[in-house]
């Protein structure tokens, strides 16, 4: 199922009608997901998204298929672990961004619609970073849920959010926020980094996030555009090991995209944090453990941004992305070549 389920994706996304193989594989996907409500039935406690990174590729023929669209559709109640809605909404973007190149903003659109709450996206956000995940929510997705509700935004900040996780809001989670308010969302009111909370450790993390406002945002210089680049494209599916990739990435001193999943690596950034602009290499995930290192994996391309305040992020964020072009050629050139040392293709 798994394989004609690509074969079908790869058909949608070549514009091909699929009705007649959909047909043929709906009884599969009836009783697949059949099993799947069952079981959410059946023991309310377990979410079985919880912990299941895999993506299934049947899940992303939401629109082509009354199977899977039913399951989407009503599988929200059932999910009374909140860890279940948020692995939920990480599943249905990443899984169709990867196999029908649907972008997470407009996916997350559809959830939207069957129930999942801008606060399921913001705790997502926070649950992914601090998860051992192989996947990755993009910042744009939850910068829309902030604005939608502001107010859970700004209680989420305040450390007011212990009914959106099993385990509770921890002060790490906190932390993460606060970051993303001011330095991806911009939030101007600084009353919250200036008052005098409770906890120690909170005002020490205002009192950093205060300075490096204060410090200002990276400065943008204006720059020729080039022509005469590297082709990145070369970094398209390359194969890479994990043994050199991380024995070069750490040679290099080069940025993991979320120092926060203690497990798994995704990305490796190149930053200029004074003037704003970041090259990631984007990869299928590694476990960091040493049993792994003779892994491999294929990489899913580079991406060129730029920033105001740098937060690293595996999913680099499309209002963020811009061309090489548009960057200084010298750091273009790094970029390539610590890519190119990264994939093993220069000493």
């Amino acid at each position: 199922m798994y394989l004609k389920s690509e074969e079908i994706c790869a058909a949608i996304r070549q514009g091909k009608d699929v009705t007649e193989d959909v047909a043929k594989m709906e009884p599969q996907l009836r009783h697949y997901y059949k099993e799947r409500r069952k079981t959410l039935r059946d023991k309310p406690e377990y979410s079985y998204f919880a912990n299941d990174n895999l993506l299934h590729a049947w899940d992303a023929l939401y629109d082509v298929s009354a199977s899977v669209k039913k399951h989407w559709d009503t599988i929200y109640p059932l999910l009374e672990k909140p860890e279940g809605r948020y692995q939920a909404i990480l599943r249905f973007v990443n899984v169709r961004e990867k196999f029908l190149g649907i972008s997470q903003l407009d996916s997350i659109h559809i959830l939207k619609e069957l129930g999942w709450t801008p606060a399921d996206i913001m705790a997502a956000y926070l649950y992914n970073r601090h998860n051992t995940s192989t996947l990755a929510l993009s910042p744009d997705v939850v910068a829309e849920a902030v604005r939608e509700d502001m107010d859970t935004a700004l209680l989420l900040m305040e450390k007011k959010g212990y009914a959106l996780f099993s385990n509770g809001y921890d002060i790490y989670k906190n932390f993460e926020w606060i970051d993303f308010m001011y330095f991806f969302m911009e939030y101007q009111n600084r009353a919250f980094l200036t008052t005098q909370h409770k906890s120690k450790r909170l005002c020490k993390h205002c009192t950093e996030v205060l300075e490096k406002l204060e410090r200002g945002a990276a400065v943008h210089d204006t720059v020729q555009a080039q022509t005469d680049l590297p082709d990145f494209s070369i970094f398209d599916e390359i194969t890479l090991n994990q043994r050199h990739l991380m024995g070069s990435a750490a040679g290099q001193r080069l940025r993991k995209g979320n120092e926060n999943n203690g497990y798994y690596v995704l990305s490796y950034h190149l930053v200029d944090e004074d003037h704003g602009f970041g090259a990631a290499l984007r990869f299928h995930a590694f476990d960091k453990a040493p049993e792994y290192y003779d892994e491999e994996r294929a990489a899913c391309g580079v991406y060129f941004y730029r920033f105001h305040y740098l937060i690293l992020f595996d999913h680099v964020p499309e209002s963020w992305r811009c061309s090489p072009a548009e960057l200084p050629e010298d750091f273009v050139k790094k970029a390539f070549r610590a890519f190119s040392k990264l994939a093993g293709l220069e000493k």
